[in-house]
């Protein structure tokens, strides 16, 4: 049987936790066939981020027709977005329903603390969006307020929701033995509960829970669906690369260990 395609346009992690590399490895893991569009090219490893670069908006335009042209693109994952210009690109394919099931995560900042994303770009892609999956951090970076319990992850999704997606999933809600994700639609919020995993590779995580989102919408799940099965997959992920030792900092996920 042929796979289905799922697309992601994102930014390169040279250490492959992450990005591209993280999106790449859960489409393969998902049984679904990823295609890749780079947004930017960055330097990094466990430890942190040394350098980013951006590919300028033509690059990534030629990417995206190159890959829209030829193949039956099902799903759409967008990531790290670092120019206004690139968001107007991919905007464009989304405006002309050329990026379907488009799962946005909005990268702004690497877990080091380093500034990768633009909120004004992530902004311009909302509207587009089906879901939208940031973590409280980037909530808050969103929205101008700190998030951090429950109540301000359900107001945060609420809002990020009214700027015109089909579903906000806010995570990062951890509790003593669950992981607590706020999932909101138009019909309200919600908790999503999962075992906490207790584990300091977690490099990766946001993009392949996005990842997984898009590859399962891609194979026909309704989009709750797509997010509980994504849910379970990051955590048996974590749970795989709990015990590994690579490099000296957060290590990766165990994409395929589930």
């Amino acid at each position: 049987m042929t796979p289905a395609v799922v697309l992601t346009v994102a930014g390169s992690d040279s250490g492959g936790g992450a990005g591209i590399q993280a999106d790449l490895k859960t489409f393969a893991a998902l049984r679904t066939y990823g295609a890749s569009v780079v947004t930017a090219v960055t330097a990094q490893n466990t430890v942190g981020v040394a350098g980013v670069h951006g590919l300028p908006a033509e690059v990534v335009e030629a990417q995206l027709d190159a890959v829209l042209e030829d193949l039956p693109v099902r799903a759409t994952k967008v990531g790290l977005i670092s120019a206004e210009e690139v968001a107007a690109v991919v905007m464009a394919r989304a405006r002309d329903h050329r990026l379907p099931n488009l799962v946005l995560d909005p990268v702004l900042t690497a877990s080091t603390g380093r500034r990768l994303g633009m909120v004004a770009a992530i902004e311009r892609l909302l509207p587009y969006a089906k879901v939208v999956t940031p973590n409280r951090d980037e909530a808050t970076d969103l929205l101008g307020w700190p998030v951090r319990t429950l109540d301000d992850m359900a107001e945060a999704a609420a809002q990020i929701g009214s700027r015109g997606a089909e579903v906000v999933v806010v995570t990062g809600g951890d509790l003593p033995v669950e992981s607590v994700d706020v999932v909101w639609t138009v019909a309200g919020a919600r908790l999503l509960s999962g075992p906490r995993v207790d584990t300091g590779n977690n490099h990766g995580t946001g993009c392949t829970f996005s990842a997984a989102i898009a590859a399962r919408l891609a194979v026909g799940d309704e989009v709750l669906d797509a997010v509980e099965f994504a849910k379970r997959y990051v955590a048996a992920a974590l749970a795989g690369g709990r015990d590994w030792r690579i490099g000296r900092g957060a290590g990766p996920l165990d994409h395929f260990g589930w």
